[in-house]
C-alpha cells in the first residue's frame, strides 16, 4: 500500500504551481491596466500568460475568483506596507503623519496596483468573497483604531470616537489618491500625491491632535 507521504507533492511540483498561478495574476493585473477591472477575462488571461483554461480554472474557479485573489493578494501587500510605517514611528504625531505617507508613498510606487484596489473592490463586494472582504477591511480598521486608542486616553488627540478616527486621517489622502489614478489612466495633469505629501500628512495631524 502506499504511504501517506508517497501522495504529497514535491517541492518542485508546489513551486510550479505557485508561479503558475502568480503568472496568472499578473496577467489579469496587465489586462486591467490596459482597459480596466472589466478587461479581465479567461480569454484575455490565457492569451497573456499561455495558461490553459483547466489551469485557470483549477487555480481560481472563475474570472470572478482571479479578480478577488488578485483583490486579495494587493490588498495585504498595502496593508503590510502601512503597517510597517506605523510600526517604524516614534511618538503620536510620527505615526498620525506615517498612516498617510505610508499609504501615499505605497500608492505612487505602485499605481497600477492601487488603481487596481479601487476599481475592483466594488467587484469583490458583490461575489463570493464579499464575506472575507468585510472581515479584512473590518480587521484593518480595528488594528488602527487600537493604535489610536492608548493616544487618546493619553490626551495626545482629540475626544473623538476611535473609529472616527481612521477616517479623518486617511479620507483626504484615499480621495486625492483616487482622483489622481482615474486622471492618470485618462493621462491629466493631476499633480503626482508626492508633491501633497506633507501637506496631506499635516492635515491629518490637525484633524486629530489634542
Amino acid at each position: 500500500m502506499a504511504s501517506r507521504s508517497s501522495t504529497k507533492p514535491s517541492p518542485a511540483h508546489s513551486a510550479e504551481t505557485t508561479d503558475r498561478r502568480q503568472e496568472i495574476l499578473n496577467a489579469a493585473l496587465a489586462c486591467a491596466a490596459q482597459a480596466g477591472v472589466e478587461a479581465v477575462s479567461i480569454d484575455g488571461v490565457r492569451a497573456r500568460c499561455g495558461a490553459s483554461v483547466g489551469s485557470i480554472y483549477h487555480h481560481f474557479g472563475s474570472r470572478e475568483g482571479i479578480v478577488a485573489a488578485l483583490f486579495f493578494d494587493i490588498f495585504h501587500t498595502q496593508s503590510r506596507s502601512i503597517q510597517a510605517q506605523l510600526d517604524a514611528s516614534v511618538g503620536v504625531e510620527a505615526g498620525v503623519q506615517a498612516l498617510v505617507t505610508g499609504y501615499l508613498d505605497w500608492v505612487v510606487a505602485q499605481p497600477v496596483h492601487a488603481r487596481f484596489l479601487f476599481q475592483a473592490r466594488g467587484l469583490v463586494a458583490a461575489g463570493p468573497r464579499s464575506t472575507e472582504l468585510a472581515e479584512a477591511a473590518r480587521g484593518r480598521n480595528q488594528a488602527l483604531v487600537a493604535w489610536f486608542g492608548p493616544h487618546r486616553q493619553s490626551g495626545a488627540l482629540r475626544d473623538l470616537p476611535c473609529e472616527l478616527m481612521p477616517s479623518l486621517v486617511m479620507g483626504p489622502v484615499q480621495s486625492y489618491c483616487r482622483a489622481w489614478l482615474s486622471e492618470r489612466a485618462g493621462n491629466s495633469a493631476l499633480p503626482s500625491p508626492d508633491i501633497y505629501r506633507s501637506e496631506l500628512a499635516a492635515a491629518a495631524w490637525r484633524a486629530v491632535r489634542a
